[in-house]
C-alpha cells in the first residue's frame, strides 16, 4: 500500500467486480473514520499471502503507522486482520477490534463486502475516538 492511499486493492478477480461507486464509498468511509477518530485509517482488500505478517507490513507503509489503523481483508482466504499503531492502542482495545471483526463477518456472510468494511471501520472509529475533556473541548 503506497503511502497516502486510503484504500488499496490487491489483484483478485472478486475485487475487480467492485464498481467505481463502491470504491468511492470505501474511500468516503475511510475519510469519515479519520475525521471521527483523529487517527489515520486505511483499508486493504486483496490477498494476504503471509496472513497477519502481510497486514503488519502494509500497516508499516502507512504515512503515520503509530497513529494508524489498517483493516485488511482477504476475501478469498476469508481472513480479516486489524493492525493498530502504538498511539491508537491507548484508545482502541482488542475487544473493540473483535467487535468490528464480528460485524464485518456478519455482513460478509450476506455477501456484502462494502457494507462489512463500512460497519467495521465505523465501529473502530467510534471506539478509537479521543475522549472529550469538557473544560478543553468547550468554548468559554
Amino acid at each position: 500500500m503506497p503511502s497516502g492511499d486510503l484504500v488499496a486493492f490487491g489483484g483478485s478477480g472478486e475485487l475487480s467486480a467492485l464498481s467505481n461507486g463502491q470504491r468511492a464509498s470505501l474511500a468516503s468511509i475511510v475519510e469519515k473514520a479519520r475525521d471521527m477518530s483523529g487517527y489515520e485509517f486505511a483499508v486493504y482488500l486483496g490477498p494476504l499471502e503471509s496472513g497477519r505478517d502481510s497486514a503488519i507490513a502494509l500497516h508499516a507503509e502507512m504515512h503515520t503507522p503509530e497513529a494508524g489503523i489498517l483493516v485488511a481483508v482477504d476475501p478469498a482466504a476469508r481472513a480479516i486482520e486489524i493492525v493498530t499503531g502504538s498511539y491508537v492502542a491507548v484508545n482502541l482495545d482488542n475487544r473493540s477490534c473483535e467487535l468490528a471483526v464480528l460485524a464485518m463477518k456478519s455482513c460478509f456472510l450476506a455477501d456484502d463486502l462494502v457494507g462489512g468494511v463500512r460497519e467495521g471501520v465505523t465501529l473502530l472509529a467510534e471506539h478509537a475516538r479521543h475522549p472529550r475533556v469538557l473544560h478543553l473541548n468547550e468554548p468559554s
